[in-house]
């Protein structure tokens, strides 16, 4: 039998309108105890899938299953799964104890036992002292921890997070994504968590699910689905990538730009290669692509070169600044790279 914590969605299908395919045979694996990333742009059907599987909306057809049982038809409230919104949810007429006492008073479970619940989970999420508080009392960053704080209680096998931190600014998304990675570590709980932020996705995720037009694109690790991507939609979304019109004129040897690059792959005629921007090598002679500098953006630690090649295609090249060289704006420069940093795709 599955583990208990383990989601399997099979040929998920779900259509808005008659034409709108939000789901399109989506078919997932989520590991108990993983934290899994449904990415993927505005429309894709990320919310759809987290929605289904919340049982908020129910598939056409299809099958989820949650360690080996199935979810189908059964209403939210009987799945073992609770979900942590976008906008917090929590009630302003409660005090901070009250909302995460919620679910287990109408699970009706004894004060006592209710109460050493309550301490436990605000000292996981860092509230202690502050249990009566009313909401309104709290910053954005605190809100979200006390929703986080009612949504464990019940302690669900499956905890749904809906884009929960993009309601925060900058400097305490950064600070909550550390939390939600301690949380789920300490916790053991299976997350899916649901953004269409792409350093979010890959900070925090054991796997990660991209997915577009109601399909799934690729799932891998962070490392596998920003290293190896799996089409060219995967490579342009995840990450900063120079995608290379080319044409193969032999073993792993392809045409880019009036020159040539070798990568550790072969590919069929037509071909895009994919090179991050960290992975691109200059120097001013050499092998690979001729160029010439068009642009230079600073950004303290490490420079982008923006670099015109023969046929007007622009690459982007990063590099660290420690030993202080650099190219000026109209200096002419060969573009290279390692065959291992080139990856082929068709689509």
């Amino acid at each position: 039998m599955a583990a208990a914590g383990a989601l399997a969605c099979r040929d998920l299908r779900k259509t808005f309108g008659g034409a709108v395919r939000a789901l399109d045979g989506v078919s997932i694996d989520i590991a108990a105890g993983a934290f899994f990333t449904l990415l993927g742009p505005s429309g894709c059907g990320k919310t759809t899938l987290l929605r289904a599987i919340a049982g908020f909306e129910p598939q056409d057809s299809g099958t989820i299953t949650l360690g080996g049982l199935p979810l189908d038809g059964l209403p939210p409230h009987r799945r073992p799964v609770n979900t942590v919104f976008q906008s917090y949810a929590v009630f302003p007429h409660m005090t901070v104890a009250e909302n995460v006492a919620f679910a287990l008073q109408m699970q009706k479970r004894p004060r006592a036992e209710i109460a050493a619940r309550v301490e436990e989970l605000l000292a996981l999420v860092r509230l202690s002292g502050l249990g009566g508080r009313k909401p309104n009392q709290l910053s954005g960053g605190q809100q979200q921890r006390v929703a986080l704080a009612r949504a464990l209680a019940a302690s669900p096998r499956l905890l749904l997070l809906d884009e929960p931190l993009s309601a925060l600014d900058l400097k305490l998304r950064n600070e909550m994504r550390l939390e939600l990675k301690r949380l789920q570590a300490e916790t053991g709980i299976t997350f899916v968590f649901v953004t269409h932020d792409q350093h979010e996705a890959l900070s925090l995720s054991d796997r990660i699910a991209v997915m577009r037009a109601g399909k799934v694109e690729q799932v891998g690790t962070p490392a596998e689905v920003y290293e190896r991507p799996a089409s060219r939609f995967v490579a342009d979304f995840v990450g900063e990538a120079n995608l290379l019109p080319a044409r193969r004129v032999g073993a792993r040897r392809f045409a880019v730009a009036g020159g040539e690059l070798e990568a550790a792959e072969d590919g069929p005629e037509a071909a895009t290669l994919v090179l991050r921007p960290e992975r691109a090598m200059m120097a001013p002679d050499g092998p690979g692509l001729a160029g010439t500098v068009a642009q230079l953006v600073y950004d303290g630690a490490d420079s982008t070169y923006h670099v015109a090649l023969a046929d007007g295609l622009v690459v982007r090249v990063r590099v660290g600044n420690r030993d202080g060289r650099r190219f000026e704006q109209g200096a002419a420069v060969r573009v290279s790279a390692d065959p291992a940093a080139l990856r082929v795709v068709t689509s």
